[in-house]
């Protein structure tokens, strides 16, 4: 996940941040109550890093952990702090698994000329 640097964001930015769809962003809202994004007069919405916080757990819960929609709210109501640490670890072993590939590929074209 990029840093997030701005206060808020598009539905728009959100959705191609996480990899999923507008329409099912809007969709989980009307089922996670916690997840309540700032809207204007218009009714744009706005998504602060808390929420977008909370969208990387529900994805996490519902699309990686195959959880129901339910279960997800259930996982992240009863302890939020635990689960928000867990997804954190996630995501840096996964920064880290990138990053070693990315030194193996490296290394190998390395390999591979000085074998020419």
């Amino acid at each position: 996940m990029q840093n997030l640097t701005k206060q808020y964001y598009s539905i728009g930015e959100v959705a191609d941040m996480l990899n999923i769809a507008t329409s099912k962003l809007r969709f989980w809202e009307s089922k996670f109550d916690f997840l309540q994004p700032k809207t204007n007069d218009k009714g744009t919405r706005f998504y602060s890093k808390d929420d977008i916080r909370l969208l990387q757990l529900i994805t996490y819960y519902v699309e990686e952990k195959g959880m129901t929609l339910e279960g997800a709210a259930a996982q992240i109501k009863k302890n939020k702090q635990k689960a928000q640490t867990q997804f954190n670890v996630i995501e840096e072993l996964a920064t880290l698994r990138k990053a070693l590939y990315d030194i193996r590929t490296e290394m190998n074209k390395l390999k591979d000329n000085d074998h020419e």
